[in-house]
């Protein structure tokens, strides 16, 4: 005989309403239908779960995709900024290579050494062993980096005003040598009176020479001991014919007793230039040549500047 189980039903009024007769297997099917229910809601439940969590995982992953690409972004910027100030530097010191060239032709200078005149700047990245590429090892990286560009920028700034400063100053010292008398005006003769106080050979009285006479044959080619301008081209009382040069500086030479010149007031000039001819023209006892050097118009030892005494003087 089947074992079951009487199910009585009552209304809230606490009437009775209805009987119902289950059986045992009846109630262990709905257990395992129960049990079953509860399992499939507990599985849908952790699913809607996983699935939440995935989405919010998904959606971090993806923030951060775009975090990375945007850093990667600005990176990228930054690398092409260091490019573009390399691409600078370099150029600087192209240009600073260029003008050490032109020094050094310009002062005769070789250059014993040999670089190529290619610059480079930079380095690999090496990563080796444990050192991983993080974030913060990269910035550190690219801070590295700039400053080294910001320190070898400053310097070439710094070398490449040395350099002009350079430039100018070896400009001007060979724009003074070109204008300093350092050359015999007359080629042969000898120093006939020095300068500085002498007997003078007409009144036999001490006197003031404020040049070098040089004996040489009438005729011989005088010529300019300096690059300059010719101030003045004329007969000058007892100096006769007479050409100044105005070389700039304060430099002026002065050329008398000349039995002809041949340039002109504003004439320019070169060292070795012909001005004119030795003679004897205003007071003077024979044909020669009075050379004068004067700086800032007051007169100096003419013999100073002549190529034999400077090839004699002592460098120290």
């Amino acid at each position: 005989m089947r074992e079951k189980l009487t199910l009585l039903i009552y209304n809230e009024g606490g009437s009775f309403v209805r009987l119902k007769l289950l059986s045992k297997k009846f109630l262990k099917i709905l257990s395992v239908i129960g049990v079953f229910c509860i399992f499939l809601l507990g599985f849908i439940l952790f699913d809607y779960a996983y699935l939440k969590y995935t989405s919010y995982h998904s959606r971090n992953l993806k923030n951060e995709v775009r975090s990375l690409k945007s850093e990667l972004k600005d990176r990228n910027k930054q690398i092409e900024t260091f490019y573009s100030r390399i691409d600078a530097l370099q150029l600087k010191l192209i240009k600073l290579n260029q003008l050490e060239q032109e020094i050094r032709s310009y002062t005769g200078i070789n250059n014993n050494s040999q670089d190529t005149g290619d610059y480079g700047i930079g380095g690999i990245l090496d990563i080796s062993g444990e050192q991983v590429c993080t974030a913060d090892f990269y910035n550190k990286f690219l801070q590295n980096m700039d400053d080294d560009v910001d320190r070898l920028d400053r310097e070439a700034c710094d070398q490449s005003e040395e350099f002009q400063i350079l430039w100018e100053t070896l400009k001007e010292i060979k724009a003074i040598q070109q204008v300093t008398p350092s050359m015999r005006p007359v080629e042969g003769g000898w120093i006939s009176s020095k300068f500085g106080f002498r007997k003078s050979p007409f009144s036999d009285k001490h006197e003031f020479h404020s040049g070098v006479d040089i004996a040489a044959h009438k005729g011989t080619p005088v010529v300019a001991t300096a690059n300059g301008t010719i101030s003045y081209a004329g007969y000058k009382g007892s100096l006769g014919k007479t050409v100044f040069i105005n070389h700039g500086f304060g430099i002026v030479t002065r050329y008398g007793h000349l039995n002809s010149f041949h340039v002109n007031e504003g004439q320019k000039v070169k060292r070795g230039d012909v001005i004119g001819e030795v003679g004897s023209t205003g007071r003077s006892t024979g044909p020669h040549l009075h050379y004068e050097v004067r700086l800032n118009d007051i007169p100096v030892n003419a013999e100073k500047y002549m190529s034999e005494y400077l090839a004699n003087k002592d460098p120290s």
